[in-house]
């Protein structure tokens, strides 16, 4: 969730493939959502600040929760967190813990728990809040992650039951103390030392409850 850009007048797409108005109200939208919480985030102020009209907004996104989704989504690319899951150029340990770097790193980056901290505060009044959120980051990851168990385990010596809980086990493995500390601002932010120690613990304790060699 970045800051707003300068409105832009050009109309085709960037590289990702959305288009710079498109992208001018996600951005608006991801900065309104952080500075003043989902409930005070108007579309009128997501409009104003991207600026864009209303209708504008609503001929790409139905409804404020559409929106929020699509900023969790683009968040999701513009990361590139899948990449690691789909690269074919690496065994499946690496591949794994290629996607775990990248996923106790964000777990940890302040605006990521920024994020966390307002839908945890919200989703009693906005209930669609919270599975928005759910549907677009956790539940995204770990049907991502249970995709490639399934394609890469088996040749690695991996046997999964359940490949979906199997993916849940891992992430939790991965969420671990540095994310209940990032949450509750308990300690500094964690350096890569930190993180590549949580890693190798993750990976280490899932490989040996999973491999059946």
């Amino acid at each position: 969730m970045n800051s707003p850009t300068k409105p832009s007048d050009r109309s085709t797409p960037d590289d990702d493939g959305i288009d710079p108005k498109t992208r001018q109200i996600l951005q608006a939208a991801g900065s309104a959502f952080l500075e003043h919480g989902y409930g005070r985030a108007s579309v009128d102020l997501i409009a104003r600040n991207a600026g864009v009209s209303k209708a504008t907004i609503y001929t790409r996104f139905p409804s404020k929760d559409a929106l929020f989704t699509a900023v969790v989504n683009h968040e999701r690319r513009r990361r590139h967190l899948d990449d690691a899951l789909s690269a074919n150029d690496c065994d499946f340990e690496t591949r794994l813990r290629a996607w775990a770097e990248k996923m106790v790193t964000v777990f940890v980056d302040p605006v990521t728990v920024n994020v966390y901290r307002m839908v945890v505060a919200e989703s009693a009044r906005f209930p669609e809040l919270g599975r928005a959120f759910y549907r677009s980051a956790p539940m995204a990851a770990r049907n991502h992650l249970a995709q490639m168990l399934v394609a890469h385990g088996p040749a690695a010596g991996m046997s999964f039951d359940d490949p979906s809980r199997a993916a849940g086990d891992f992430i939790g493995l991965l969420r671990g103390d540095l994310h209940l500390r990032a949450l509750l601002d308990v300690e500094h932010q964690p350096d890569e030392s930190e993180i590549r120690n949580a890693v190798d613990h993750a990976v280490r304790v899932f490989l040996r409850a999973y491999r059946t060699e």
